[in-house]
């Protein structure tokens, strides 16, 4: 997959603009691509894949390493869209049970089935773990 297809797949779903408590994958490209970013879109308002925007206008000249952090992160994304379904479903009753007073959105309901472990089901508990790993949840 070129660095083209990937900023596009990316772009689509505004994951990166939109976590200011980046994880994983998120916070991998902000770190790896901090330099390109800083250089080249420091006057972009972060959001709704702005950044990425940006960032595919001068994909020519990012380096190895951003691009690489790239990779990761479409490749966590494929893992979460691939899986979400299906994890949803798995538990669905231990989200209503444990966190259903937590807003959708930025890792926050992965993160409060990860903190009542304890409670969750087993068999949701391999979603939380796999999901925790593929997003950077680990301790």
């Amino acid at each position: 997959m070129t660095i083209a297809r990937l900023f596009a797949f990316a772009l689509g779903f505004a994951f990166l603009g939109s976590l200011a408590h980046a994880q994983g994958p998120v916070k991998g490209v902000l770190e790896a691509c901090e330099t390109e970013i800083t250089t080249y879109c420091d006057q972009v308002t972060p959001g709704e894949g702005r950044i990425l925007s940006c960032m595919y206008a001068h994909e020519d000249k990012i380096s190895d390493t951003c691009a690489a952090s790239i990779v990761d992160l479409a490749d966590a994304l494929d893992f979460m869209f691939a899986n979400v379904a299906n994890a949803v479903a798995l538990c669905a009753a231990d989200i209503e049970a444990n966190c259903s007073s937590v807003d959708f959105g930025g890792g926050r309901v992965l993160s409060c089935l990860k903190a009542n472990a304890d409670k969750v089901s087993p068999e949701c508990q391999p979603v939380v773990s796999a999901f925790s790993e593929k997003f950077g949840l680990q301790d």
